[in-house]
């Protein structure tokens, strides 16, 4: 009946463990791309207006 015991509080640990790394990772996933997303975008517009301000000068 122990060892039945213990195998399952093992098995509920491992669990919880599994679960831990798996929702850190998946949230460090969505972070990741959410804030890349908004510095491309950022990182284009200051292109765009770099590329305008060259052009005027050009001009």
């Amino acid at each position: 009946m122990i060892p039945l015991i213990v195998g399952a509080f093992g098995v509920g640990m491992l669990t919880l463990e599994v679960m831990s790394v798996a929702a850190t990772a998946g949230s460090g996933y969505a972070l990741g791309r959410k804030y890349g997303r908004k510095i491309c975008k950022v990182l284009d517009q200051g292109e765009s207006i770099l590329i305008s301000s060259v052009d005027k000068f050009r001009n």
